[in-house]
C-alpha cells in the first residue's frame, strides 16, 4: 500500500480551510494545516519533521506573507525544491506576475466547491 499524498495547507481563512480540507481529504491526501506564514516558516524550515509533497499556500497571510514566504522558502536549501501552488481569491494580474516571479509552480483561483478542487487538484497532480 502506497502512502497518502502529504499536503501542507498555509490558510488563515477558516471557511477557505474547511472547503479546502473537504476537498483534498476526499481525494485521499493526508492534510496538515498551519495559519500563518511565520508558522509555515517554523514547519517547513525550522523542524526535523519530513517535508510534504506539496504547499499549498494562500497569498495574503498574517506574520509572513504569501510572496515573502515563497521567496524564503525558495532561498533555502531544505525547502527550495518543494513543490508550492499559491491559491488566490483571484487572479490579480500584478499578484500572479509577483507570484511567477517568487517561483511558484502554479498559481490558481480558490475553487468554491470541493469538486472543483478535485479537478484543479488532478490538473497539478495531486491526485
Amino acid at each position: 500500500m502506497s502512502k497518502p499524498f502529504s499536503i501542507l495547507l498555509v490558510e488563515d481563512n477558516a471557511d477557505d480551510e474547511q472547503l479546502t480540507l473537504r476537498a483534498l481529504r476526499k481525494l485521499g491526501a493526508q492534510v496538515d494545516v498551519v495559519r500563518d506564514g511565520q508558522e509555515a516558516l517554523d514547519r517547513l524550515i525550522d523542524s526535523d519533521e519530513a517535508l510534504p509533497d506539496i504547499v499549498l499556500m494562500d497569498l495574503n497571510l498574517p506574520k509572513v506573507n504569501g510572496l515573502e514566504l515563497l521567496r524564503r522558502l525558495r532561498e533555502n536549501e531544505r525547502t527550495a525544491g518543494l513543490v508550492i501552488v499559491v491559491l488566490a481569491s483571484s487572479h490579480e494580474p500584478d499578484d500572479v506576475r509577483a507570484g511567477y516571479q517568487k517561483n511558484a509552480d502554479s498559481f490558481i483561483e480558490k475553487p468554491v466547491t470541493p469538486e472543483n478542487f478535485a479537478e484543479v487538484a488532478g490538473r497539478l497532480g495531486v491526485l
